[in-house]
């Protein structure tokens, strides 16, 4: 029986990631899907990029990951390089992880789509993508 690929089910931005003693159990604070910038180039605040990752089989091995950002088209914005090390020697198929990752430093340059890669051993697994928009005007006040 041939194993199955890797893949990514999902892709989570949030602002905090907290996971708990024990359990290794994560939390996501302040979850979203967009980002909606006063100016461009817009500066965000710290956040977290989480890659949710099943059937990474290779284990007691420090694997090469990838994360970056890119403006539709290919331009990179923001990446993180870094290494996975699993315990196990071998994983089962189905085993979920999840890669909690801070993104500091990110600037975006203009209202577009843009996309989060993720690649494995050189491998693209997953990607998402993303608006970020201009934050709509108030209306103005009206004057009597």
């Amino acid at each position: 029986m041939e194993n199955e690929p890797t893949i990514m089910p999902a892709i989570i931005l949030s602002d905090s990631v907290i996971r708990e003693h024990g359990s290794g159990k994560l939390s996501f604070i302040g979850c979203f899907a967009q980002w909606n910038g006063p100016r461009f180039p817009f500066q965000v605040p710290p956040f977290y990029i989480t890659p949710i990752i099943a059937n990474l089989r290779r284990g007691g091995a420090a694997i090469p990951a990838v994360i970056r950002i890119e403006k539709k088209g290919g331009l990179s914005i923001w990446s993180s390089e870094g290494r996975v090390t699993l315990p196990e020697s071998n994983l089962p198929d189905g085993l979920v992880i999840e890669l909690p990752t801070p993104a500091m430093g990110v600037t975006f340059p203009e209202p577009s789509m843009y996309t989060i890669q993720v690649l494995i051993d050189g491998e693209l697994v997953g990607h998402r993508d993303f608006f970020v928009q201009t934050l709509p005007t108030p209306p103005a006040a009206k004057t009597s």
